[in-house]
């Protein structure tokens, strides 16, 4: 399959939302394109501005704070599994926890959602938002 196939699909993908390199890779592979085209077509999303995994942390982040009060752990997670480089995640999520991000959303979810939850429930529900290790 050719360059422009790979092109046009790889535009339309990422037209409809911010995708990352991985997803738009994943994306490109399952539709049967040669690495080396795959390669290309990301250097050239890359060269637009279509694809930028630095924007993309940044704009997540955004989001998640804004829309689902995640925590710094699964804010982590989430971006792991839309394969961000590792050290891209740590260095922004490094800004969050400097702004005691994580202390933030457990008096949010204390004062909401965790009210009228006994000890046990409570503690288990934080651990798994990955807030377990704050103390209250």
């Amino acid at each position: 399959m050719s360059f422009e196939i790979a092109k046009n699909k790889a535009v339309k993908y990422v037209g409809i939302s911010k995708k990352t390199e991985f997803e738009v890779r994943k994306k490109l592979s399952q539709s049967n394109f040669d690495e080396e085209i795959i390669d290309q077509v990301i250097e050239y999303l890359k060269e637009l501005g279509y694809i930028n995994d630095y924007e993309y942390v940044d704009a997540y982040i955004r989001q998640c704070m804004r829309l689902l009060d995640y925590s710094t752990y699964e804010i982590k997670n989430k971006l792991l599994q839309k394969g961000i480089n590792k050290y891209i995640i740590e260095d922004k999520i490094q800004i969050l926890q400097d702004a005691d991000y994580d202390k933030k959303i457990l008096e949010k979810l204390n004062s909401g959602k965790c009210k009228n939850m006994d000890d046990i429930k409570k503690k288990q529900y934080l651990y798994r938002r990955g807030l377990g290790y704050i103390d209250d």
